[in-house]
This record gives structure tokens, sequence and C-alpha cells, in this order.
């Protein structure tokens, strides 16, 4: 890749993502003394990894998530010892396979667990010929219901009401990015409103109850200054952390009894790449997720046009880093956070 192809494609980034209206920033993320590192373990690695959600400790006191590729697969993850990964990848029943198997693609999108209730949640984007008839969120239910079992054996969609407005803005691989729940709650957030592969300056996060999936709420977040939803995490009650891509800023939100937003907070957030902290690439962050000690993790899912750096950087870096690059390995992010 020359110079100034690069270039030009740092500059149409640029002009997808800026907005009129500036984001508030009070900081920037923290840096983490052992990532970010690649979604890889040996020869086995995520693809185009647009979920990841925390579920907990195993019985060795290892972290443990689920990821969800927008290619059609879910891993579960274990880190233990900070930076030690070990990967599975979940099997569907044949009765899953076949649920899917009308689907154009197997666009999965945001994965989320309900601490709450002991559920894992998958938003699935729709796509051509007809986008809003499989957009929307699945329940999953696990072998022996279990989050931590290695088979999927049942999904079923949503029915989130009214329909009409719940999808009104679905298009071709515009769907929910960003789902989360609370104690009574679930937020599910568009990714953004396109014209002309141009994104708006503002999006739609929708509150609904949990019990009759009655949409509570619709709120309009171009007066909260986020540009996109691309991830959510709820750690308590009426909190929500989201990911604006489109800002590379990270949110969180407070909400009063009435789901008013009564206070906001952004974290601006700068790539590096793996073992090379002075050195940035173009990220498209898209998933969020918390664990048991308050760390916060990210995860990029590659843009494939821009994801490789230009030559003269590639010229810095390792053999082994050139390749994770090149095969569009996804990177993941872990911040502690000060409340």
């Amino acid at each position: 890749m020359n110079k100034i192809f690069y270039i030009s494609k740092v500059i149409i980034l640029f002009l997808i993502i800026s907005t009129e209206t500036s984001c508030q920033k009070t900081s920037l993320l923290p840096k983490d003394d052992f990532y970010p590192r690649w979604l890889k373990s040996g020869e086995y690695h995520t693809d185009q990894t647009s979920g990841i959600t925390f579920l907990g400790l195993n019985e060795f006191k290892d972290k443990v998530f689920l990821l969800a590729d927008d290619i059609g697969t879910i891993h579960r993850l274990t880190i233990s010892k900070d930076t030690i990964f070990n990967f599975v990848k979940l099997i569907f029943s044949n009765e899953v396979e076949e649920f899917l198997s009308p689907l154009s693609k197997r666009d999965f999108e945001e994965i989320f667990f309900d601490k709450y209730t002991g559920s894992v949640y998958l938003s699935i984007e729709g796509n051509r010929p007809n986008p809003k008839r499989y957009a929307g969120i699945y329940k999953l239910t696990f072998n022996d219901f279990s989050p931590y079992s290695d088979t999927i054996i049942a999904i079923e969609k949503l029915d989130v009401q009214p329909e009409t407005n719940f999808l009104k803005y679905i298009e071709n691989n515009i769907g929910f990015e960003g789902a989360a729940a609370d104690e009574k709650y679930f937020y599910f957030g568009l990714e953004g409103f396109q014209k002309n592969n141009r994104f708006a300056d503002s999006t739609i996060l929708y509150v609904v109850d949990k019990k009759t999936l009655l949409i509570q709420k619709e709120i309009n977040t171009k007066d909260l200054g986020i540009a996109t939803i691309c991830g959510l995490y709820s750690d308590k009650n009426n909190s929500l952390w989201g990911v604006d891509r489109n800002r590379q800023t990270i949110f969180h939100l407070e909400f009063d009894q009435n789901i008013s937003v009564i206070n906001r907070r952004f974290l601006g957030f700068i790539s590096r790449i793996p073992n090379y902290p002075e050195i940035s690439y173009i990220a498209a962050i898209e998933s969020i997720t918390m664990d048991n000690n308050g760390y916060l993790y990210l995860v990029d899912d590659p843009w494939k046009q821009v994801y490789i750096p230009m030559d003269y950087i590639l010229l810095k870096l390792d053999e082994e880093t050139i390749n994770n690059f090149k095969n569009y390995i996804p990177v993941i992010y872990r911040y502690q956070l000060t409340k």
C-alpha cells in the first residue's frame, strides 16, 4: 500500500467520522501494562469480532468471556494471569443451524450476558434482500442451561413492541450494534443513521421493559454528543457504558427513575499496536464489557479497507505483528477505570 493511497483512506475515514457537534471528552482512557493484545492463541484466532461479554470466573478463578464474530461464530475466551488466552469455538445444535440457515449472512454483532437472569442474548444484523426480517435481538439457550457450556441448543427472537418503531431505522448492514441489560430494562442501540455511506451525527437508544418487551423510551443521542452506538454494557441499574466508534470515545450515561439522562461522561480512545505502544493505527472499536474487578474491555472489529498500516509503519514492526495485521486478527484492549 503506497503512502498517498493510505493517506487518502485516512482522509476518507476522517470525513466519515467527523461531525459538527464536538464530543465532551473529560479524559483519555488510561494505558494498561499488558494490553492491547491480539485475539489469538497459537494458530487460533477470532475473525471480525463485533461483540464481547463477561460471564464471570471459572473454578480456577480465570475470567470467562463470550465473543461474537460477524461472520457467524461465537467463541468462549478464558483469560488467566492477565495475558494467557484460551479459546473454544461454540457448537450450534441442528435446531439452531436450521433456524439460522435462511439468513443471507450470519451477521452477529453484539452479545451480552444478563447477570440478573443468567441469560445470554445476541444481536443479529439484517442484510439484503430483506434486512428487517431477521434483524433483532435473540435469546440463546445453552446445553444444561449454562452459558459456560460448549453448545447452544436453542435460539429465539425477542418480540420487542411496537415492532414498527423498533425496526423503523433498520437497513442493510445497519442494526443494533449495542445491547445490554440492567435489572429492569434492556438497552438497544442503533448503530446509526446512514445516507450515501455517510453517518449522521446521532442515533437512537431504545429502552425496553424486560418483562413486557415494550419500548419505554426512544432517546435521540444528538443532544448527548453521541454519533454512533457500537457496543453497550450496564454495570448496574440506571448506568450504561457504550462505544461511539465514529467519535473514538467511550461514553457513560446515568439515568433517573424516568429514564432521563442525568449525567454523562466521555473518555477518549487512542489505538495502539500490540507491543508497540508508541504507534497507532486505524481502529474500529465495536464492543465493550467490564469484568468483576472493574476492568473495561474493548474489541476492535478490523475495518479491512484501512486496517493494515502503511508501508513505512510496517517496516517498524516484527514479522508476526505484520502477519497479524494482514490476517485481520482483532485486537482487545483493557483499561482500569477510576469511577
